[in-house]
């Protein structure tokens, strides 16, 4: 004979998980209600899902038009922002095999000047670092806000409730015609290349 809890369907175990979750979180249950009219009342509030899509955002920065854009221009900014320390890498280099030659308060002077130089050198290389940093942030926030856009509209055109971020940490599995990124892709591209 089968017990009342494997006829029990996944929607209450997870309004019991619900419910438990409220309860250890504090949100203050009472402790007299029986768990069966909570689990009855928690699974009222939670709402069905029916349709559900992934799409991976590393795919779209790296295969959209847009997205190679934003990547060739990143690497030509790190290209330039590289080959202006390297000058002055190169400067401060120089001007430490010259301080073998000095002696005395020149020695001590030149050897002052040199240290001022690398730390201007390294907040040379700090602000770069941040600016491209910077660059980069407003290119993925703006890519990722096209992209909900996008996924509004696939979400209609395709009857979906959901559409998540697909990424190995947060989705272990996803069937065959689940996955919208390619569609996406094409999408994006139409729209804002």
């Amino acid at each position: 004979m089968m017990s009342t809890s494997t006829l029990r369907s996944p929607l209450t175990t997870l309004a019991r998980v619900a419910v438990l979750s409220a309860t250890v979180f504090g949100l203050g249950l009472g402790a007299g209600v029986a768990s069966e009219s909570l689990s009855s009342s928690a699974a009222a509030a939670v709402p069905e899902i029916g349709k559900v899509a992934v799409v991976d955002m590393q795919r779209i920065l790296n295969e959209t038009k847009a997205g190679k854009k934003a990547r060739k221009d990143l690497e030509s900014a790190s290209l330039s922002k590289q080959q202006k320390l390297d000058k002055r890498q190169k400067k401060l280099e120089s001007d430490q095999a010259k301080l073998s030659g000095l002696q005395g308060e020149a020695l001590l002077a030149a050897q002052e000047k040199l240290q001022r130089d690398y730390y201007e050198l390294q907040s040379m290389y700090m602000t770069l670092q941040q600016e491209l940093a910077e660059q980069e942030a407003r290119t993925l926030e703006k890519m990722y806000l096209n992209c909900q856009k996008l996924a509004k509209d696939m979400a209609k055109d395709f009857d979906l409730d959901l559409i998540l971020i697909r990424d190995q940490s947060t989705v272990l599995y996803v069937g065959s015609g689940v996955d919208l990124t390619a569609e996406l892709i094409k999408r994006y591209d139409k729209k804002y290349s």
